[in-house]
């Protein structure tokens, strides 16, 4: 498997970063990452795109982990100004960044990157897999 760069909007590096949260900043951490942060760092120039994961269970901590892959055109975008001045706009610097529990940063080379077809499970385009894709 190779990396199809188009399929990852022409991403060849990632940067990961991974959140320990307490279960009762949940919601508030969800609202503002998704609504505030996620749309402030899509304007920086070079980054492709994001995903958002959540560990299945909370840690040893009874912290919640939350983890965001963002899809990057070069490995210093991260910290490069323009970055680190979207990451300053709203409510994220001020309001949650105090009550995380840990962050922990990687960047890295997408090494090999595939995604399936919509309807490659199925073999067929049905209402479900349609659906799925809106």
């Amino acid at each position: 498997m190779a990396v199809d760069s188009r399929a990852l909007g022409g991403a060849r590096y990632f940067y990961m970063v991974t959140f320990e949260i307490a279960p009762e900043d949940e919601r508030e951490f969800n609202e503002i990452y998704d609504n505030e942060h996620i749309p402030d760092l899509l304007t920086v120039d070079g980054v492709k795109g994001v995903l958002r994961l959540r560990d299945g269970e909370p840690n040893q901590n009874g912290w919640l982990v939350y983890s965001a892959l963002y899809l990057i055109a070069t490995p210093e975008l991260p910290d490069t100004p323009q970055w680190k001045a979207r990451s300053e706009i709203g409510r994220w610097a001020p309001v949650m960044r105090p009550r995380l529990k840990s962050r922990v940063r990687r960047t890295g080379t997408i090494v090999a990157a595939e995604l399936a077809a919509p309807d490659a499970g199925t073999g067929r385009d049905d209402e479900a897999t349609r659906a799925a894709r809106s």
